[in-house]
């Protein structure tokens, strides 16, 4: 997905698609900062994950199940060397950011937040049925001929389950109202995995 601008008052933000986790969005992501010259860079991560990134000490990521089957899917179209944790997107606007003396803001639900919405929203069933589409996806793989498609197609799969759908959706709504909180900028760029793009800027356009 290309690129998208949205106008919230008199803030022009720029929606960046990114597929977590692939090796190639590190550059895109540098020539969008770089060209877009924004005042604020607004990443689809916890305020938490934005230090954990920054701070990261090089140690191996603790995974679950689905960032395994996700990153083998993505291997198998691309190669060994095309995914990498901490995600590339994120972390490179991190750092570019970070050297131009840019505002970098994680703009998805806290910790805390996050911890009480998917207790009010996933009950056991939902959970178990997460278990099982998991073993299945660990058997087939996660059906895409692209990287986009895997992304995308991943997600759909795990929203068909009630709660999880809910739980998205209370995390776009989270990350609107959080990018619409910095009106008194000119120019924001926010990168986002691409399941979540779509409806965030229909959320923004309705702002």
């Amino acid at each position: 997905m290309k690129p998208q601008s949205v106008i919230v008052g008199e803030t022009q933000i720029r929606i960046l698609p990114t597929v977590k986790g692939l090796v190639s969005e590190s550059e895109i992501v540098e020539d969008e900062i770089n060209s877009f010259k924004p005042d604020l860079v607004a990443l689809s991560i916890g305020p938490e994950e934005v230090k954990g990134t920054r701070e990261w000490d090089g140690e191996p990521y603790d995974m679950s199940g689905w960032d395994e089957v996700y990153g083998l899917s993505l291997r198998k179209l691309l190669g060994d060397n095309s995914v990498r944790l901490p995600p590339p997107s994120f972390s490179t606007a991190i750092k570019i950011s970070d050297s131009k003396n840019i505002e970098v803001v994680g703009i998805d639900m806290d910790e805390e937040s996050f911890t009480e919405a998917y207790t009010t929203n996933i009950t056991f069933w939902n959970t178990m049925a997460r278990g099982r589409l998991e073993k299945r996806m660990v058997k087939k793989g996660i059906a895409g001929s692209t990287p986009e498609e895997i992304s995308i197609n991943m997600e759909r799969s795990i929203r068909e389950i009630g709660g999880f759908a809910k739980l998205e959706e209370q995390r776009v709504s989270t990350m609107a109202e959080n990018i619409g909180s910095y009106s008194d900028k000119d120019r924001v760029l926010a990168v986002i995995e691409i399941p979540n793009v779509d409806s965030l800027v229909k959320l923004l356009k309705e702002s």
